[in-house]
């Protein structure tokens, strides 16, 4: 056992063992349990996958705190804000059908365009950023309310937002269940918590294996699919309402050209989008083959807190 134990602490004083030994020291984040496998190797971080429950992970030494050039991963910052706020929007009027006040707080707001937005459809906005360049932004942009730090140190009372919205930004965070929490506390009983995040039990990320592209996005730790991401609301005291993995979704294209370049995939995505017909035939599909119903490589997901 001495010898056993020396021979643990040369490899965490080693600086080049130090990482793949702090992984398997470290439990699963979401169940804790240790000896949790190797499932991609890559050049910048080991994923690892725990044997019990089946998260997807890699070891908190890699994430990053600003998550340095992320924006630029996605084509830039302007770019990104330009293709997203229809979606914004319409996501904002959804949540609006959802609770009855309309105090909404976004983890994760950036630069505080998403809550202008929200502002401009009745919703009184408050946000949460670890960048401070992009938190003092916002407040001086749009006038916003923005608490510079995490969901955990967010000084905001009890029960104080109708909607918390987590979009792309739980899986760049290494403790899940302590921003869940924090985000249980925040929310009004009949308040509803909105998250999207890539699906690591896709059909895609299957099909790519360490090639997956979410696996390589800067500041990407913490890696969900369904069951996991359900287990992982019920410890922090939610209850999943809706989870749709968006069959058919793509990331988005912040190319402005690429965007306005007519495409028939294009074309007829906006007509069944106009005509109110895009659920309807995604349930159509999953009734013909249900395996592919959480095979969408991107989750959407709505949860309230559980009634005690």
């Amino acid at each position: 056992m001495k010898l056993r134990a020396q021979v643990m602490q040369t490899l965490l004083e080693s600086p080049a063992a130090a990482p793949a030994a702090v992984a398997m020291q470290r439990g699963c984040p979401l169940c804790g349990r240790m000896g949790h496998e190797l499932l991609h190797a890559l050049p910048s971080a080991e994923i690892r996958r725990c044997g019990e429950c089946g998260f997807v992970f890699a070891p908190d030494s890699y994430a990053s705190e600003s998550d340095e050039g992320y924006y630029d991963s996605m084509g830039g910052y302007e770019q990104f804000v330009e293709a997203k706020t229809d979606e914004w929007r319409e996501l904002f009027r959804d949540l609006a059908t959802r609770t009855r006040g309309r105090r909404l707080l976004e983890i994760g707001c950036a630069r505080g365009y998403a809550l202008a937005l929200a502002r401009e459809s009745g919703w009184l906005p408050f946000g949460a950023e670890t960048s401070a360049g992009d938190a003092a932004f916002a407040r001086a942009r749009f006038g916003l309310n923005i608490h510079h730090g995490t969901i955990e140190t967010c000084p905001f009372p009890p029960g104080s937002f109708d909607a918390v919205t987590m979009w792309s930004v739980i899986e760049h965070i290494a403790d899940p269940l302590a921003a869940l929490r924090a985000c249980r506390r925040l929310i009004h009983p009949q308040g509803v918590l909105s998250i999207h995040t890539p699906n690591a039990d896709s059909g895609v990320a299957a099909a790519l294996g360490p090639s997956w592209k979410m696996l390589h996005m800067p500041g990407h730790v913490s890696f969900f699919g369904p069951g996991t991401m359900r287990m992982a609301l019920r410890k922090c005291g939610f209850e999943p309402i809706r989870l749709d993995t968006g069959l058919g979704s793509r990331p988005v294209n912040v190319d402005p050209q690429a965007r306005r370049k007519f495409s028939f995939r294009k074309a007829a995505s906006s007509i069944v989008n106009h005509l109110g017909l895009k659920e309807p035939l995604r349930e159509m599909i999953y009734a013909v083959q249900p395996q592919l119903r959480e095979q969408g490589e991107f989750m959407a997901v709505l949860a309230q807190p559980a009634q005690e």
